[in-house]
């Protein structure tokens, strides 16, 4: 069985994908200014890295807590809401997290202390 892999979208739409294939990696792929809302924005440098153990289950714990918590996930993607996308076996689900909740703010928070962002 091939394991889940996890992709997360920040309230300004930057993407974290958290994978678990031969290592597990949290790669960062930034919005560059052409593709932001406001043409402006820029996310800043694309960057992936080895991880450890720790820190993949440490947010893997915390996107799984947002997925069960079914009061925070909104119906549309609005600005500054949160997206985990997870892909597992050829199926993907996607869960749009709620601007203001403490899940959102919660993953947020230990992505970028990773990337020291």
């Amino acid at each position: 069985m091939k394991p889940k892999n996890y992709k997360y979208l920040d309230g300004s739409g930057n993407q974290y994908n958290i994978q678990d294939d031969m290592r597990k990696t949290l790669e960062y792929v930034p919005v560059k200014p052409e593709s932001s809302s406001s043409g402006i924005y820029d996310g800043g440098k694309y960057v992936k890295t080895e991880i450890t153990i720790d820190q993949f289950n440490k947010i893997v714990s915390l996107l799984n807590s947002a997925i069960r918590k079914s009061e925070i996930h909104i119906k549309d993607r609005v600005k500054m809401s949160g997206m985990i996308i997870v892909e597992e076996e050829g199926n993907r689900n996607a869960y749009i997290l709620d601007p203001y909740s403490e899940e959102k703010f919660s993953i947020e928070t230990k992505l970028r202390e990773i990337f020291e962002i």
